[in-house]
């Protein structure tokens, strides 16, 4: 169940990014969440003030956000400081975030245009089905009772969608730790995601290793060209990049493309990540149930299963 879930979370974080980037370079969908969390970590650190936008699903006025610098953009994602600058200042350009001398923001006029609703309800709804797929998984167990009870009738997309990017950055500040430059750890995932997308949810006895994981065997490679695609990567910098994770062992290529192989999924640094992600998954988790997310989701659910 434990390998199920990690599968089921890898594929809502590449699902979380693709929805994020809306045609654009992967690091910008990192970037833009990064900055989004960054304005209202003020917000975030008060349970009363986190309740009363919860409760209206309204984001915060723009006075109320904290900008947030290029340099500490680069430190947070790790990335080069001039790299940053350049993304930045091409989102800009966008329309997508607003720089001063202060700082960098998403002004509220961004998080209420259609685009961006939009995008954060395909997020909802995508969390909503992991959260019915860990729920028949029975790992989701024990989880915090409401804390408050949200207005009737009400899609918290907002709240969601703040909570989902905390974890997405969490989730993926772990992967770097472990595993190196974010679109290493992106082509990582992607590849792992690949290669066993077609077995579903749970493993049949005959697919599966003693240890509870796929059978090498029946990994489905993965062709360098449709990673790209799949991340919207241009093809020479996945190469390099996939070239660096065959050099450290991570990733062999085979009959068809390329395989996370089941022994390198047991090294310490996938083991660290996948224990770190679990409980970052549970964090959010916990923090939707508190927020009563995950009350309005069963009665649906269960609304749904008395009419059927």
């Amino acid at each position: 169940m434990a390998n199920a879930a990690h599968r089921a979370s890898v594929a809502f974080i590449l699902d979380l990014i693709q929805i994020g980037r809306d045609g654009r370079h992967p690091l910008d969908a990192l970037l833009l969440s990064t900055i989004v969390q960054a304005n209202v970590a003020p917000i975030s650190g008060r349970a009363d003030l986190q309740v009363a936008f919860a409760d209206a699903d309204a984001p915060p006025p723009d006075e109320m956000r904290r900008p947030v610098s290029v340099n500490a953009l680069a430190s947070s994602l790790r990335l080069p400081f001039e790299s940053v600058r350049r993304r930045v200042h091409g989102l800009q350009r966008s329309g997508l975030c607003r720089l001063s001398r202060d700082g960098v923001i998403v002004p509220t006029e961004i998080l209420t245009h259609p685009t961006y609703l939009a995008g954060a309800f395909q997020a909802y709804e995508r969390l909503r089905r992991l959260h019915g797929d860990l729920r028949r998984l029975g790992v989701l167990d024990d989880l915090p009772p409401p804390s408050v009870e949200l207005a009737r009738g009400l899609v918290p997309v907002r709240t969601v969608a703040r909570l989902v990017s905390d974890y997405m950055l969490r989730a993926m500040d772990v992967a770097h730790t472990e595993f190196g430059d974010m679109i290493s750890c992106l082509l990582l995932l992607e590849i792992f995601r690949a290669n066993t997308e077609h077995v579903g949810a749970t493993l049949a006895p005959e697919l599966a290793r003693e240890d509870g994981l796929l059978d090498d065997r029946h990994r489905r490679p993965v062709r360098q060209t449709e990673l790209a695609r799949r991340l919207g990567l241009p093809a020479e910098t996945a190469r390099r990049h996939l070239l660096a994770l065959q050099e450290l062992g991570y990733v062999e290529r085979r009959s068809g493309g390329l395989i996370v192989t089941a022994y390198a999924l047991g090294r310490p640094r996938v083991v660290r990540f996948a224990a770190e992600n679990a409980l970052h998954l549970r964090r959010m988790f916990a923090q939707l149930s508190q927020l009563g997310v995950l009350a309005i989701w069963d009665d649906y659910a269960a609304a749904q299963a008395a009419s059927a």
